[in-house]
């Protein structure tokens, strides 16, 4: 008679407790929040980037455009 036995992978895949997911989780407000910070620093590095071209290009800005 042949004897069952799991594989490697079926032991090793053993099932987890999935806990349900939490209603009032802030998955959402920490999603916004990494957006946001994101955002502010490609704002920062914009910002860095035009104030060393200007700093860099100064005295060949035109007169007039100052």
């Amino acid at each position: 008679m042949r004897r069952l036995t799991r594989s490697k992978t079926e032991r090793y895949n053993i099932p987890v407790a999935v806990l349900p997911p939490n209603p009032g989780s802030s998955h959402k407000h920490h999603r916004h929040a990494v957006y946001a910070s994101e955002a502010t620093g490609l704002l920062l590095i914009a910002f860095v980037l035009l104030l060393l071209t200007v700093i860099r290009y100064w005295q060949s800005i035109h007169w007039g455009l100052r």
